[in-house]
């Protein structure tokens, strides 16, 4: 279901691919793909973290009868085969516009159902980085949206590099299958900030015996 606030900006949404579409009748097809991706792309992307995929599905389900009202406004005495062999891939996507550029290259229009619903990660009401008991929760929460941004995962990917590509606690590989963890070096609640210079990867487990150690540390000296 689409958050009502969002209905006014998915008729605009809408009404702007129309534009594009009706107002280039004679573009070639894979200029007007050139036209529309970035625009499909860009409110999807806005959008992956408050809608259904329903509504991705409705998305492409209208800007594919404009396309194919385009395509059939280009050949009127054309039949539907024609121009269904014309202009869209078939298999795996049924329906998929598609289109060659002049170097070879096959374009294809962007569909908002292949952007992947990605939901905020909310905060726990009671919880604050500066608690000592939860400075693992924070950091478990900084890996899981780092995760999500490309930008953030070259972040990553240098710490990788730095450390030489192994976790400093048991200086074991770090991959893909062990996983990691991102860790403060200095803790937030002792005034640790999330620069690179104070960041660390470690692997799951490792990362959760050293919290483990510190929290035991911590409360004998209470």
């Amino acid at each position: 279901m689409l958050i009502k606030p969002a209905k006014k900006n998915l008729k605009n949404f809408l009404s702007k691919v129309r534009r594009i579409i009706k107002g280039n009748p004679t573009l070639p097809a894979w200029k007007l793909i050139n036209l529309l991706n970035p625009v499909i792309r860009g409110w999807a992307t806005y959008h992956q973290h408050v809608v259904a995929k329903d509504i991705f599905n409705y998305v492409d389900t209208q800007i594919w009868r404009v396309i194919w009202q385009w395509c059939k406004r280009r050949h009127t005495r054309k039949g539907r085969r024609w121009i269904a062999d014309k202009y869209f891939t078939f298999g795996d996507r049924r329906w998929l516009f598609s289109a060659a550029t002049p170097e070879g290259k096959t374009l294809h229009l962007t569909r908002a159902m292949d952007t992947p619903i990605k939901r905020h990660i909310k905060i726990r009401g009671d919880a604050t980085p500066y608690s000592p008991g939860m400075e693992i929760y924070f950091e478990r929460r900084l890996d899981l949206i780092w995760t999500g941004k490309l930008k953030k995962m070259k972040t990553v990917a240098a710490l990788w590099k730095r450390q030489g590509k192994c976790c400093p606690r048991c200086r074991q590989l770090i991959t893909n299958q062990t996983g990691w963890n991102i860790h403060h070096r200095i803790r937030k609640v002792m005034g640790g900030s999330d620069d690179m210079s104070n960041l660390e990867l470690l692997h799951p487990n490792c990362h959760r015996q050293l919290h483990s150690r510190e929290t035991g540390a911590h409360s004998g000296h209470l």
